[in-house]
C-alpha cells in the first residue's frame, strides 16, 4: 500500500540574503491511509509552514511531497491545477469552524460538492449522510448560531470529509474545545479515518489530545523526528 503523504527533504525559506529565514530545513514524514497522526513543536518552529506546503497554499522552496504516490511537488509544482487539488484531494479543518452564518448546517457541508460541480440534491444528500455518521443530523437545519461549539465543529469535520478526501490537514481543531468536547472530536477523527481510509495530520498544542495519538512528529526549528505516541505505549 502506498502512503497517503509522503514528505522527503521538504524546505521552505522566507526572504533573501541576510533576511532569509529558514522555516523548514528538509522535513521527513510518512503517513499511512487511515492514519491519525499528531504534528507537535513549539510556536515558530514550522508546524503551520508545514501545513501550508503539504496543502498547496505555499509553495516549498525544495524537496518532494507524494499524495498516494503521485507527486506533488518534487522541486517545483507537479500539478497544475493547485485549487482543484485543495479541492478535491485534500480537506481542511481549522480551529475555528468558518462556517457560513447564513446557511444551515446541511449547506455549509453541501456547499463543498456544489462548487466541485456536484447537482444540489446529490451535494444535500452527501451531506445529510457525512452529518449522520458524525451523530449531528438532528442538527441539519440549524443555522450557525444555533449550534454549540462542539456541533460547529463536527460540520466542519463533516465540511471537510464530504468529498471523501485521502488527506485531512487539521490545525488545532481542539483549541476552542473543553476537556470533554475535545476529546470527541479526536474520537470523530479517528473513527473517520478508520471509516474512509483518511490520513490525518492533527496539530495541536492541545495536551488533553497529545496522548491519543499513536504516532507522534515532533518539530523543532524546521526539522522533524518521529516518536511513538502514548497510544501505541499503552
Amino acid at each position: 500500500m502506498q502512503p497517503a503523504i509522503q514528505i522527503s527533504g521538504l524546505t521552505k525559506r522566507y526572504g533573501t540574503g541576510d533576511a532569509a529565514v529558514d522555516a523548514l530545513k528538509g522535513v521527513d514524514m510518512v503517513v499511512q491511509p487511515g492514519e491519525v497522526v499528531g504534528l507537535i513543536g513549539p510556536s515558530g518552529s514550522g508546524k503551520s509552514t508545514l501545513l501550508k506546503c503539504l496543502g498547496a497554499v505555499i509553495e516549498p522552496t525544495s524537496g518532494r511531497m507524494a499524495l498516494a504516490g503521485e507527486a506533488i511537488y518534487d522541486n517545483g509544482w507537479k500539478v497544475t491545477d493547485l485549487r482543484a487539488l485543495r479541492r478535491d484531494r485534500i480537506g481542511f479543518v481549522f480551529q475555528a469552524p468558518y462556517l457560513i452564518p447564513f446557511l444551515d448546517a446541511t449547506d455549509n457541508v453541501a456547499i463543498l460538492p456544489m462548487l466541485a460541480g456536484v447537482s444540489n440534491g446529490e451535494a444535500r444528500d452527501r451531506a445529510r449522510e457525512m452529518l449522520e455518521a458524525l451523530d449531528v443530523s438532528h442538527r441539519a437545519r440549524a443555522r450557525v448560531s444555533e449550534l454549540s461549539g462542539g456541533e460547529q465543529q463536527r460540520v466542519a469535520i463533516a465540511r471537510a470529509l464530504v468529498n471523501r478526501p485521502p488527506i485531512i490537514l487539521a490545525d488545532e481543531p481542539t483549541a476552542p474545545l473543553d476537556g470533554a468536547r475535545a476529546l470527541a472530536v479526536v474520537r470523530i477523527l479517528n473513527e473517520m479515518a478508520q471509516r474512509f481510509g483518511t490520513a490525518i495530520i492533527v496539530v495541536t498544542h492541545d495536551e488533553k489530545i497529545i496522548p491519543t495519538f499513536r504516532r507522534i512528529y515532533h518539530i523543532r526549528d524546521g526539522r522533524t523526528d518521529e516518536q511513538a505516541g502514548e497510544a501505541r505505549a499503552a
